[in-house]
């Protein structure tokens, strides 16, 4: 067949195409481009993530109150990196606690050596999973300090320029020069001046007690 008949026939053939209708199907369909994701334009969460997700990045919002695009942006890693490290935790509490199942027999009755054993059990067969999840968590709280730290510098650069603006810059301000009273000097530079006290010579006693001949009127 030749290729300008093919064209033909595939262009009639896609006017019958209406695409997907579902809203599942629009979903998929809008992520047939998408290939690492790593643009973070697109989050895929599971139904209970997402009501959490959303209520901490409503609660931070509201806490920490960006302002400019970059104080945005570093509050969006600081509400990442908290729920992470939400994640990290309840992953490590369900490994733990499946684990703990697997290794616990039917016994009818409470034996505590029985469960210590079990979770020393859960511990020792998932360890290296732990250990993944602690490295993890630590490179996220690092990142956590960084991102916070950030937004503090971020913040406060920004109330520096706004009260700049509004108040004016301290170095261009004179220094005045207008002279108070005696009062206005520091008590040492007042005393430690020139002038400001004279040292008496001592008076001798017996010239202090031998009256002096009148004077003349």
């Amino acid at each position: 067949m030749r290729k300008d008949l093919r064209a033909l026939i595939n262009r009639a053939n896609a006017q019958k195409s209406t695409g997907p209708r579902s809203i599942e199907g629009k979903q998929r369909s809008a992520m047939n481009a998408c290939k690492h994701n790593l643009t973070g334009q697109s989050l895929i969460l599971q139904p209970d993530e997402a009501e959490a997700y959303n209520r901490l990045t409503h609660n931070l919002l509201s806490d920490l109150k960006p302002a400019t695009e970059l104080e945005r942006q570093t509050v969006q890693k600081i509400i990442d990196a908290h729920f992470r490290l939400n994640r990290l935790a309840g992953v490590e509490n369900n490994i733990f606690n499946f684990s703990l199942i697997e290794n616990t027999t039917d016994a009818s009755h409470d034996d505590r050596i029985e469960v210590m054993i079990a979770q020393t059990r859960a511990w020792i067969e998932r360890s290296a999973s732990f250990d993944t999840l602690g490295r993890y968590e630590i490179r996220i709280a690092r990142q956590l300090l960084h991102n916070t730290l950030e937004l503090e510098r971020l913040q406060e650069s920004r109330r520096n320029r706004e009260w700049s603006a509004l108040h004016g810059d301290r170095r261009d301000r004179k220094r005045d020069t207008f002279d108070l009273a005696s009062f206005g000097a520091t008590l040492p530079a007042a005393v430690m001046s020139a002038n400001s006290f004279r040292i008496l010579a001592p008076i001798p006693l017996a010239a202090a007690a031998a009256p002096g001949p009148a004077e003349p009127l």
